[in-house]
């Protein structure tokens, strides 16, 4: 075992905490998320993560550019370390040197002197580093389906390099990435920076900042959410991709002796990677093929940490199950044997060795709401079956088969009619009441038979006079509304209702209702035709009143969660619309209309219609956006005043100007944070602006600033 080996292993044992400057953003995978950083073909950056024992602290870094990684394999690294202390702000001069030669990846002949041979990933880096040719072949989706081949040969090489170096320390350090500082104070804070041996015209390199803290250390959390699905002959594994510690890849083990011995069932790590514009994580799985049915496996799930290091073992246990369903039977028509009885019988083409039986089921409605009729399945010789409806005069059937695992396959449902004479009961408990705007209201019993299918409510002035019938179809509530006429020399109103069957046979009329029209006749209620919006107002159009003695029209208002109406505005009889100019954007309100006539008597509120003023996207923009330039450290210092927005998130995108004078996106900034630095600006006038983004879509104007770097 090399001596990086035995450090990594001491440091599993004593543990790690790792902190990183908040101007990084690092990932488990470095290739794969540097890749995404910086679109300046000849620019790159140095992304580094640490681990951190009592005694020492593990560095890994890689370029953000396959040219970059290139490059930098030729002029190798320099890493430099300062204390620090919280009482003294930090020196250039607190830097010291770690390594005494500089870093870069072992040579050719090194590594076939040191490297095992059975070592898979030190292979693959090497050939990746020196091998004359490389083409890896396709990944099997068992393995790393989501790490596909770049477009070119150098950003293959660049990828399985990286990876390889995620999953094996000493192929890590045979890549020049990765370096054990050992001379740590326990409880000490140290600042590490990386840089480039030694400048070059062929890429631009920025110097890469990390604070670790030494602290106690925690095993890698094991994967969340390790789970499983059933299938006929296989076993599916799922997992969650967020847990507390980002893995470079995942290995799967399993269990035949209840969970004594294990082996490993992936020779390379599952990664998941999912795409940038993806607005779902994709689903992590491992699926086991070589499984037999109802017998219990156990599973082992271990994460693999960009050190090298195997999480704790997730662990669940499961089995694959039959579930392949028997044909389905062909249910012939139904037979009616008696008054209440209805014989159901069925064909089945091919009898399966592990039939269990039948399982029939009854509903009103041919596609829901089924309900067993049986409990326990019919023997599977047997193709009749007999069901007592009772009061029911139809159902629809379906008959299933059911194997001994429990599959099912249902039959296409037929509908079974019972012969029925009788007509049903004449309604009883008829009541009703007129309101003052000759809106009657009827309720009565209901029956009790199974197939009633509704009422005929039927109305005369006189009730000497023929019913008219009221309502065209059958009527299947007991509580109906009617509208009569107030303006009539007719005192009373008389109404009748009849039941029907769903054989559309009519009960017998009920007893007369006589219904006496009220004295008081209210004004007719106003009726809302159409609502617009905009970001502005709210524009109403009603129909008003249709009684002939209205005085004058109110509009209310409220919100809608309010419960009291304020009054808005009065009408006179002919106005039927209004601008509601004193709203506000995404604000809910409601508006009624009262009626008021000539005697002071006031209509029902009209129906209320619901508004909402849309928002139109236009934010404030920022203020006293400025730009200052700093000497020293040659950085330009953007700063703005901004006020919070109490209902959205919101975030800053920074632009800069190119050369033509065209704003071009930089960098976003979280909407907490104030100012922003450009470690990197060009000499002579420099152009920056600033736009806010927010959650809702919401966007504000660009404010510029400018300023002349000498």
């Amino acid at each position: 075992m090399s001596t990086e080996n035995k450090s990594s292993d001491k440091l599993k044992r004593n543990g790690c905490l790792m902190a990183v400057f908040t101007i990084l953003f690092m990932s488990n995978n470095l290739a794969l998320k540097a890749q995404q950083r910086i679109n300046n073909p000849r620019t790159a950056e140095i992304n580094i993560i640490a681990r951190a024992d009592a005694d020492s602290v593990v560095l890994r870094w890689a370029p953000s550019k396959a040219g970059g990684w290139v490059i930098a394999n030729q002029i190798g690294y320099i890493i430099e370390r300062a204390k620090l202390d919280p009482e003294e702000p930090i020196q250039r001069s607190d830097y010291k040197k770690l390594n005494d030669s500089i870093i870069k990846p072992f040579s050719l002949e090194r590594w076939k002197e040191l490297t095992d041979k059975n070592n898979m990933f030190s292979a693959i880096a090497a050939q990746a580093l020196y091998g004359k040719l490389f083409n890896p072949k396709p990944l099997s989706t068992q393995n790393m389906n989501v790490l596909k081949n770049a477009a070119d040969e150098l950003s293959n090489r660049y990828s399985f390099s990286l990876f390889a170096a995620d999953n094996d320390a000493f192929t890590a350090k045979a890549l020049g990435l990765r370096f054990v500082d050992k001379d740590v104070e326990q409880d000490g804070r140290y600042a590490y920076r990386i840089s480039i041996a030694e400048k070059t015209d062929q890429y631009t390199f920025d110097t890469t900042y990390l604070v670790v803290d030494i602290g106690s250390y925690q095993e890698p959390v094991k994967p969340a959410g390790f789970r499983f699905e059933s299938g006929d002959g296989s076993i599916q594994l799922f997992w969650d991709n967020i847990t507390e510690l980002s893995y470079s890849g995942y290995y799967v083990y399993r269990s035949d002796d209840k969970g004594k011995t294990y082996r490993k069932m992936n020779d390379m790590p599952i990664v998941t990677i999912t795409p940038l514009n993806a607005k779902t994580l994709l689903q992590s799985s491992f699926t086991d093929t070589l499984t037999r049915n109802y017998k219990t496996y156990y599973y082992q799930l271990r994460g693999v940490t960009p050190f090298a290091e195997l999480s704790e073992p997730a662990r669940v246990k499961a089995f694959s199950k039959d579930l392949e369903a028997p044909k389905a039977p062909i249910i012939n028509k139904p037979k009616q044997i008696n008054a209440q009885e209805i014989e159901l019988s069925w064909d089945m083409d091919v009898i399966p060795d592990d039939l269990q039986g039948f399982i029939v089921s009854r509903s009103k409605n041919p596609t829901k709401n089924y309900r067993l009729v049986t409990m326990d399945p019919i023997p599977k010789n047997t193709f009749r079956f007999i069901d007592d409806m009772g009061g029911e005069y139809e159902a629809y059937y379906t008959v299933a088969a059911v194997d001994t695992a429990g599959n099912m396959a249902f039959s296409l449902p037929v509908l079974a009619s019972r012969i029925d004479s009788v007509p049903p009961a004449v309604p009883t408990g008829l009541t009703g009441k007129i309101s003052p705007s000759g809106i009657v209201t009827l309720s009565w019993n209901k029956g009790e038979e199974k197939n009633l299918k509704g009422y005929r409510v039927l109305q005369a002035n006189d009730s000497t006079h023929e019913f008219v019938q009221r309502t065209g179809e059958v009527y299947p509530d007991t509580v109906f509304v009617d509208k009569i006429s107030l303006q009539t020399l007719t005192k009373n109103v008389y109404y009748r209702v009849a039941a029907v069957n769903n054989r559309y046979q009519h009960s017998k009329m009920s007893a007369i209702l006589e219904l006496e029209r009220p004295d008081v006749i209210p004004p007719e209620q106003a009726v809302f035709n159409d609502v617009f919006v905009t970001d502005t107002n709210v524009l109403l159009h009603w129909y008003p009143s249709t009684s002939d003695d209205v005085k004058m029209q109110i509009l209310f208002r409220k919100m809608k969660e309010e419960n009291h109406w304020q009054a808005l505005d009065t009408f006179a009889i002919q106005t039927a619309s209004f601008t509601d100019n004193q709203v506000e954007i995404k604000m809910n309100y409601e508006y009624t209309i009262v009626t008021i006539d000539e005697s002071g008597l006031k209509s029902d509120h009209a129906f209320p219609v619901m508004a909402r003023p849309y928002d139109t996207g236009k934010r404030k923009p920022v203020e006293n956006f400025t730009a200052v330039y700093e000497l020293l450290d040659k950085n330009v210092i953007l700063t703005w005043d901004y006020t919070l927005l109490e209902d959205e998130r919101l975030w800053y995108v920074i632009y800069r100007a190119s050369e033509d004078g065209t704003f071009k996106e930089h960098k976003s900034v979280n909407g907490s944070i104030f100012s922003f630095v450009d470690s990197r600006p060009k000499k002579g006038e420099v152009s920056y602006g600033i736009v806010v983004m927010t959650s809702h879509g919401g966007e504000s104007e660009m404010i510029t600033t400018s300023l002349t770097i000498e």
